[in-house]
């Protein structure tokens, strides 16, 4: 009887064995999985997934981009663009508007959305696997932290599925203002890219879809950015003024509105206008009181996401005062 319990108990131990090192091997192996056709026929080919997704692709000019670019989708589905719609419509209902279908929001806010979910060249969860992560510019050039990371199984870290968490920035380089997504199906290789679809639960757009639907936008547009400046008076007194929260208005394809200096969005506005080779023209709004803005060499850094702006103006008595200042779209301090 004895002998029977031990052999029992040795089959059972070498079954535990097996069954953990099955589990580990799937936990540590990604397989590719190859698709015939580009990233566009990958989309195309599952309409209960991505038909929604790949409309508002269509109407916003990205998708020429998934049959010809080498690129990495981190595709969103139809869900999480149902839940950006819907707390769209939450918002208008607030102001007394009617529900906005997909076709209603302004092709270049779909742009400013998807274009986030786009990067130039084919990575797999692999160049993901850094401690820290990858960090990645989006094609609506804000930055992202890719990582590959485990989730979770049972209450025990490290034993769950492998994933990919996209965490938007949000604004900061402190990883407790980022706001992550996971995408659980990874590594889709298609004839001009690769695909990870993230999961059901992620709300398209992060937490900018709102602002981003409610009005047009442009590579430049967004919330809140952070300023840092300095006005030298023509008597030599220097003003200053740090982590000054502005926001860029689009005008049109290539311009921002933002207040000028800090007076205020009530006061006198400034007008940015970005060139094909980054270089910059600050301008007085049209609605500025005072029109004697002229730039002196403006800016826009692609490397650092930031407008270095230089620009002069006269006061009331024809004096002249000079402006420096830094607008950055990624706070280098705490919030």
């Amino acid at each position: 009887m004895k002998r029977i319990q031990t052999i029992l108990l040795l089959c059972l131990f070498c079954g535990a064995v097996w069954s953990c090192r099955k589990d580990d091997t799937y936990r540590h192996s990604r397989p590719v999985e190859a698709f015939g056709g580009t990233t566009y026929d990958y989309l195309k080919s599952q309409p209960e997934n991505f038909r929604d997704v790949l409309f508002v692709l269509e109407k916003c000019g990205l998708a020429n981009l998934l049959k010809t670019d080498s690129v990495t989708l981190f595709a969103p589905t139809d869900q999480s663009l149902h839940a950006a719609m819907e707390s769209y419509n939450v918002y208008r209902k607030t102001l007394g508007l009617a529900p906005a279908g997909m076709d209603d929001v302004d092709s270049s806010s779909w742009r400013a959305v998807m274009g986030n979910y786009l990067f130039r060249g084919a990575y797999k969860m692999v160049d993901f696997t850094g401690q820290d992560g990858t960090q990645l510019l989006s094609l609506s050039l804000r930055h992202f932290n890719m990582r590959h990371t485990t989730r979770a199984a049972a209450g025990a870290p490290g034993l769950g599925a492998e994933v990919i968490s996209m965490a938007y920035l949000n604004g900061s380089r402190f990883t407790k203002y980022w706001l992550a997504s996971f995408a659980g199906t990874t590594n889709i290789v298609t004839k001009n890219g690769t695909v990870h679809i993230l999961e059901p639960r992620h709300v398209l757009g992060f937490n900018t879809f709102v602002f981003k639907a409610r009005e047009k936008q442009n590579l430049w547009s967004e919330m809140k950015v952070f300023a840092d400046g300095a006005r030298t008076q023509p008597n030599g007194t220097i003003n200053l003024w740090n982590f000054y929260v502005k926001r860029l208005k689009a005008i049109d394809g290539q311009t921002v509105e933002t207040e000028a200096l800090t007076n205020g969005p009530t006061g006198d506005q400034m007008q940015i206008t970005v060139n094909p080779d980054f270089s910059a023209v600050v301008k007085a709004a049209p609605s500025a009181a005072n029109q004697t803005v002229e730039d002196m060499g403006s800016r826009f850094d692609p490397d650092n996401l930031a407008f270095n702006l230089k620009f002069r103006f006269m006061d009331a008595q024809g004096q002249e005062h000079k402006v420096e200042e830094i607008l950055r779209y990624t706070a280098i301090r705490e919030q």
